[in-house]
């Protein structure tokens, strides 16, 4: 499951692609992508507000590390 941070850094990625693309057809479609992961990382914002879904920074981490390390 992704996290919040890794939907808008995939956004932030699909909005670069577009402002460097040549092509007006890959600019709109790297552009509606970034706005595609932009909503899914709202929704999930929504849903661990709402105690749907747990915060991932709340998860122990899956290494068994220790955060405080």
């Amino acid at each position: 499951m992704r996290s919040v941070e890794e939907y808008l850094r995939q956004a932030a990625d699909f909005e670069l692609l577009s402002r460097q693309s040549k092509h007006p057809a890959l600019q709109k479609r790297f552009a509606d992508l970034a706005s595609c992961y932009r909503l899914l990382a709202d929704e999930r914002r929504r849903l661990i507000a709402e105690g749907v879904i747990a915060d991932e920074n709340d998860l122990p981490d899956p290494s068994g590390k220790s955060s405080s390390s």
